[in-house]
């Protein structure tokens, strides 16, 4: 199961860091949009962030260069998408952080954003105003992510802030009272943004990530997918977990299957890069060759701190200490494996629509940022090209 980067935490920075840090990913209380306040669904109470600034700064458009558009695979990063406020403000925080990732050499973005259930035996699934955005604000986006050349993928997460307890509960382990009206009250949030998705001519469209619980409610995902392909041309895809994904045990809820890799290598904090790739390329090889090619791995995060390669979907506890080697060399080595086995593509684990990379010493920390930190593996990694 993964625990990345929802969670706003102390670190120290050690001597080793490179200057920067990002806004940590906060989520805001906001109301329940789909049904009456107080009921079992409202939404937790959530830590205040930072208010996006209302500026108006020209920022230039950054295209994505042909080179890098004739690259088959999906070379991305996943923006987790939370940011409310004006059209203007959405605007802003899209050409930031766009420009951003096309200067990284990507050519592709995923566009992840909250949606809620209410607790580990849920009974619906709904958004909250001022964290899950409205198709409206996040049309902005996808238009400036046009502008710029990016292939989309968009892409709905279910968020944990009310589904994590002390038993080790996450996405993965929730059980429905009722399967049937949990998926009808799953399409109902997806259907605006499956149509946004369609008006938009998004590339692909992640119908669920991380559900390892409900992979096997086979009629319940033909179902979804139906309604979804009545509306949406592109590409269907799912995101399983890492280690669902690696059993090769679960029924496939859409023709395209992803992976949110985190794999357990077990390697010491100085491992090498050539020794991480090593062990990424072991983990891979649970897979064959044809389903390898046909694979995109949809999140590769880890935080830069002690201990992170044994447990790398464990996300930071306060007070670790910041060691950005162990992000730098990690995402080097899952690029490296990636382009062995010739997969589909790879999307880096994550920055935060709020966040500012042009500045990111005025910004909060937050411990999973690729900012400042890991992005110099991937702007290596994409100007390698792809092979295959």
């Amino acid at each position: 199961m993964t625990r990345r980067g929802m969670f706003l935490i102390p670190i120290v920075v050690t001597a080793m860091s490179v200057s920067g840090c990002a806004i940590a990913r906060t989520v805001s209380g906001g109301q329940d949009t789909s049904a009456p306040a107080g009921g079992a669904g409202t939404p937790p109470a959530a830590a205040q962030g930072s208010p996006l600034p209302s500026l108006t700064p020209q920022f230039p458009l950054i295209q994505v260069p042909p080179a890098a558009k004739a690259i088959k695979a999906q070379l991305g990063v996943q923006v987790y998408w939370h940011t409310s406020g004006t059209a203007n403000d959405v605007r802003t925080a899209a050409d930031r952080v766009l420009n951003y990732i096309v200067g990284l050499g990507a050519n592709s973005v995923g566009l992840t954003f909250p949606i809620y259930t209410d607790g580990v035996h849920p009974t619906r699934v709904y958004t909250v105003s001022g964290s899950t955005p409205d198709p409206v604000s996040l049309g902005i986006v996808i238009t400036e992510a046009e502008a710029r050349g990016l292939r989309i993928m968009l892409r709905p997460l279910i968020d944990e802030t009310n589904i994590k307890d002390a038993q080790g509960d996450w996405r993965g382990t929730i059980q429905p009272v009722d399967v049937g009206a949990w998926f009808s009250s799953y399409w109902s949030v997806l259907k605006p943004y499956v149509q946004l998705a369609q008006q938009d001519s998004v590339s692909g469209f992640v119908v669920a990530a991380e559900l390892n619980s409900l992979v096997y409610q086979k009629s319940q995902w033909q179902s979804l997918d139906a309604q979804v392909a009545h509306i949406y041309s592109g590409e269907l895809d799912y995101a399983d977990n890492w280690d669902i994904w690696k059993s090769g045990g679960s029924y496939s809820p859409a023709p395209t299957i992803g992976v949110d890799a985190y794999p357990t290598l077990g390697l010491p904090d100085d491992a090498s890069v050539a020794q991480l790739t090593d062990a990424w390329n072991g983990w891979l090889h649970n897979r064959s060759s044809t389903t390898l090619a046909g694979t995109v791995l949809q999140e590769v995060g880890i935080a830069p701190t002690t201990g992170a390669y044994a447990h790398p979907a464990t996300w930071a506890e306060p007070g670790m200490k910041v060691i950005p080697s162990i992000q730098i060399n990690w995402f080097a080595a899952a690029c490296q494996a990636a382009r062995d086995q010739h997969m589909a593509g790879i999307y880096y684990w994550d920055v935060d629509s709020n966040a500012d990379p042009a500045n990111p010493a005025a910004a909060t920390i937050d411990a999973g940022t690729i900012i400042g930190r890991g992005d110099q593996s991937i702007k290596a990694c994409f100007a390698a090209g792809w092979n295959g």
